[in-house]
């Protein structure tokens, strides 16, 4: 993994604009059965081959930076403990171009967070003591 040029605006340059062939979620795999662990990360693959991964640095604030699909980040150790799952709809048609991207700053500033539009949706990317994401179907007039 390799930090995006600049913090904040300038590291979501990354994915403006992009065409997003799928999203994944690097999370921990759990002792404790089928127990799903909070979202990690979350890496973007993207039409030219790229990725892009937003996750949470230890301050809680949206770290961005450069993937490297299919490996997982450095942090993920020990690699057998993690894993990529797909997160559903976003690379579908609709949710495929990032036409628009914000950040989202916490009370002091930082990077907690992402806004992506889509032709058909916003995705809100927050960072915290996990990656969460909500995806809004934009209104149809």
């Amino acid at each position: 993994m390799k930090p995006a040029e600049g913090a904040g605006r300038s590291a979501l340059n990354l994915l403006s604009g992009q065409r997003v062939t799928k999203a994944y979620a690097i999370v921990c795999l759990l002792d404790t059965g089928n127990e799903r662990s909070p979202a990690e990360g979350m890496e973007f693959l993207l039409a030219d081959g790229r990725s892009v991964l937003l996750s949470c640095a230890t301050d809680w604030s949206l770290e961005v930076a450069e993937g490297a699909w299919p490996e997982l980040p450095d942090w993920c150790w020990p690699a057998e403990s993690w894993a990529h799952e797909e997160i559903e709809r976003i690379g579908a048609p609709g949710l495929d171009k990032v036409v628009r991207i914000s950040g989202i700053h916490n009370s002091v500033g930082e990077l907690s967070g992402a806004l992506l539009e889509f032709p058909s949706a916003f995705l809100e990317v927050r960072a915290g003591a996990a990656v969460t994401w909500e995806i809004t179907p934009k209104p149809q007039c």
